[in-house]
């Protein structure tokens, strides 16, 4: 008679698990990444001014440029979620960080404006496969307590990135030229990927979906629980359902989930939308309305600092009070704020008079715009359980990146036919309809949903 193989139950394992160890070195490898996508996926905007001049080429010639990161980002995050959900976090995220690296690198070479879009499309690439590997990483590593807050301690990584980045922009780019730029943000993530492929474990969760790896699983539960064991032979499960154990697209449309995707996918493409305008275009914008390129850089890093500074605030108020109404509520302050700015009489002299308030509206954009984004990480990998859980983020992040496209030339219209002005009320109606889209998804992080997440 064969013997009854003792049933592990992996969720509740885990649930159990402290924020030190592997979970925090975990944090630690993600909050990195995002911190390095952040200054990559930003660096072309830094440079924007700069590569007009040196190509010769007006400020609407560089939408193809723009757009190209953000279609690679988009086909990135399509294929590097379902790479994911098929092959594991970490591979995937090694192998999307080392080509971030080596296209930026070659970015840095290019001598044609068709050769620097061709690197920005394998950047972009590179960079859409590490978003929903990661955010999914921390959901399946982080205790339950900690979730949401880790996920945007994560996410939040992105705003960073383009904080440091445009600090060390506006010191390099005006002296050194935006080669130079570039060649640190391509060694940074090559480093990053050596080191990921020496630290980075792959999550627990997903080696309980693979039988064929349930040997490493115990292993890798050993060395999260140092004074428990498992041998390997275990009947390793999740909690999820059976019916929601199939990964794929169709999983996201069937009908426990639809909704939620069709609504989380366009608070995605309105947001990304508004955070790609300002990552952009900021720059440009400024530089239009006669300030100069300095101060039109550190408008960046007033943008990402208060988007730190919102993401890290809204992710505490998330996880007390849910996800539904604080994050309506930053989408209507993002509007209100981008309202401000477009009544601004930007131009001349006016702008050095009217800094500080451009300034501050920048600045309560930027806290906003970055809350809704980085929340709405939280909540799509809360949406969906382990078996589809990088598809989901992927999924939703990939239709996103339509909005960041559609911002590389939308931004360009909005300041060609209606000037700062135009430019920042059209940014502004976007994060209306994002309001309307959160407020019709249904399966939102609930009151301290951070105890009780989906597995």
């Amino acid at each position: 008679m064969t013997p009854t193989r003792p049933v592990v139950n992996v969720d509740s394992v885990l649930d159990g698990v402290r924020f030190q160890g592997l979970p925090l070195l975990v944090t630690i490898c993600a909050v990195t990444i995002l911190v390095l996508d952040g200054f990559d996926i930003q660096i072309i905007g830094f440079a924007a001014p700069a590569l007009t001049q040196e190509f010769g080429i007006e400020r609407k010639a560089l939408g193809p440029v723009l757009a190209a990161a953000l279609l690679g980002m988009a086909l990135g995050a399509f294929a590097g979620g379902s790479a994911g959900d098929r092959w594991g976090r970490r591979p995937t995220l090694i192998v999307s960080m080392a080509v971030v690296g080596a296209a930026t690198l070659a970015a840095a070479m290019a001598h044609s404006l068709e050769a620097l879009t061709f690197w920005r499309l394998l950047t972009g690439i590179g960079l859409g496969g590490t978003l929903p590997n990661a955010t999914a990483l921390m959901a399946e590593f982080a205790p339950p307590r900690w979730r949401s807050q880790a996920i945007a301690a994560t996410i939040v990584g992105v705003p960073i990135g383009g904080m440091i980045g445009a600090a060390i922009a506006a010191e390099i780019v005006p002296t050194f030229g935006w080669r130079v730029l570039f060649v640190v943000g391509a060694m940074l993530p090559l480093g990053m990927a050596v080191w990921m492929y020496f630290v980075l474990p792959e999550s627990a969760r997903f080696l309980a979906t693979r039988p064929d790896r349930h040997r490493d699983l115990a292993s890798l539960l050993g060395r999260i629980f140092p004074g428990q064991s498992w041998k390997g032979d275990e009947q390793f499960v999740l909690a999820s359902p059976a019916e929601e154990q199939s990964a794929g697209l169709r999983t996201l449309f069937s009908r426990s989930f639809a909704r939620d995707t069709i609504a989380a996918w366009l608070v995605f493409l309105t947001n990304i939308f508004a955070v790609y305008a300002f990552f952009n275009w900021i720059a440009v914008v400024l530089t239009s309305v006669d300030l100069d390129i300095a101060t039109a850089v550190r408008a960046s890093f007033v943008f990402n600092l208060a988007g730190v500074i919102g993401a890290v605030a809204n992710a505490w108020i998330i996880a007390r009070y849910g996800s539904r109404w604080p994050l309506a509520a930053m989408a209507l302050i993002a509007a209100a704020a981008l309202w401000w700015l477009a009544r601004l009489p930007l131009g001349g002299e006016a702008s050095q008079a009217l800094l500080p308030s451009l300034l501050a509206g920048v600045a309560i954009a930027g806290l906003a715009i970055n809350a809704v984004q980085i929340g709405m990480y939280a909540v799509v990998a809360h949406i969906y359980p382990t078996a589809c859980r990088s598809s989901g983020v992927g999924w939703a992040l990939g239709f996103g990146r339509l909005g960041g496209i559609l911002s590389s030339f939308g931004g360009a219209m909005l300041l060609s036919l209606g000037g700062s002005q135009g430019f920042f009320g059209g940014i502004g109606l976007a994060m209306v309809l994002a309001c309307a889209s959160l407020l019709l998804i249904r399966n939102h992080l609930p009151v301290m949903a951070a105890q009780h997440p989906k597995s």
